[in-house]
């Protein structure tokens, strides 16, 4: 009997807590577990050390090492991916869903799934090789030697070219199985993975193997290692059926879109997290309807519940002031620039959550063209 296979992929050093809990959290709080829907959980970047440290110091390294490098994303995509390998059949529905670089690891994990297919059960051991390839696609490095050459050798060109041959040669020499998302939830997807060697993959920005994906963004954030990274839809792509995506803008910061601050300070995030639900469930999740009640309802049920006028948090302190003077490569090619603390662009005809236009005293300005979601 077909079955949804629920992937869910939390945000950077985030993980199940008690009080502080993330949207990807409380989803996989209110999905119904069973043989007619089964559920992974992945903590986020930075939250587990790599396998082999024993020793405080080793773990503590190496999680921040994960953190700055962004190479534990390729044990968050192995992980999801296998999960997937193992548990998918014909006719299963695939969800995945993620928050901020957790939401990045869900776009490769689809991505990963476009470009190789689906390994067949027994190939376990070629997994680390589809995500490594996966993860070198690109080549920041050698964008940058092609920059400086004017494009004369044409090296990152060269380097693509010759992952995707590779790419066709694993479907067509391992015969993998076509599993193409059904749903894609995500919160608040950035645009870098590691904070010193920003990861490219391919098909994250376009994959058109995704049915229906969903995507809640924040007005609110500034900082430079959370740069939005939309989706670029086909513009041949018909508005409904395959390809449906839609990205929603909510007033709020990162972690006010996506949730992690204290449970009685979620009103925004829980926003965000209703209409996630809304859609998800339109489109086939099984949820227990009594589990996301009490998660939406205020006290004495709940310790928060949506509202436009929930506390706004300034996520611009600590250290992060400092990295907005630190040139970081924005754009296509690579090219470096100072933040400077601007705001998060907003594209034209950009659809804004009617909590937004409810919210009191919201100074935001918005695209002269946009348009309202419910």
């Amino acid at each position: 009997m077909p079955k949804n296979i629920v992937v869910c992929c939390d945000g950077t050093a985030n993980q199940v807590v008690s009080g502080d809990n993330t949207n990807v959290v409380r989803l996989c709080a209110a999905a119904i577990k069973g043989p007619a829907q089964i559920i992974y959980y992945g903590p986020g970047l930075g939250t587990m050390e790599a396998e082999g440290a024993l020793t405080w110091w080793q773990r503590v390294w190496t999680k921040l090492a994960g953190l700055a490098s962004g190479y534990a994303i390729a044990r968050d995509i192995r992980n999801a991916y296998s999960f997937i390998m193992v548990h998918y059949e014909p006719g299963d529905r695939l969800f995945l869903f993620g928050f901020s670089r957790g939401a990045y690891t869900a776009r490769a994990v689809a991505s990963s799934l476009r470009m190789y297919g689906l390994l067949r059960i027994g190939n376990e051991s070629l997994v680390p090789y589809i995500v490594r390839e996966l993860l070198h696609v690109d080549s920041l490095f050698l964008r940058l030697v092609d920059r400086l050459t004017f494009g004369v050798w044409k090296l990152n060109a060269k380097l693509v070219g010759s992952k995707f041959d590779k790419a066709t040669e694993v479907r067509t020499y391992f015969a993998t199985r076509s599993c193409k998302p059904h749903f894609v939830g995500v919160w608040d997807t950035v645009s870098s993975v590691g904070l010193l060697s920003p990861t490219r993959i391919p098909y994250t920005a376009n994959n058109a193997d995704i049915a229906v994906g969903r995507h809640a963004l924040a007005l609110d954030e500034r900082r430079v290692f959370f740069n939005r990274n939309l989706w670029q839809r086909d513009p041949l792509a018909a508005p409904t059926g395959p390809h449906d995506i839609k990205e929603v803008w909510f007033a709020g910061v990162h972690s006010d879109v996506g949730g992690g601050y204290p449970e009685e300070q979620g009103g925004l995030s829980k926003t965000a997290l209703q209409w996630m639900m809304r859609e998800a469930v339109a489109h086939g999740l099984l949820v227990d309807q009594a589990v996301l009640e009490r998660l939406l309802s205020g006290p004495p049920a709940g310790k928060s519940k949506p509202d436009p006028d929930a506390k706004m948090h300034n996520s611009m302190r600590g250290f992060w002031p400092l990295v907005e003077f630190v040139p970081v490569p924005r754009g296509i090619h690579g090219a470096f620039r100072i933040n400077f603390f601007r705001r998060r662009q907003v594209p034209d005809g950009a659809l804004i959550h009617v909590s937004v236009k409810s919210r009191t005293n919201y100074a935001r300005p918005l695209p002269p063209n946009h348009r309202v979601e419910n």
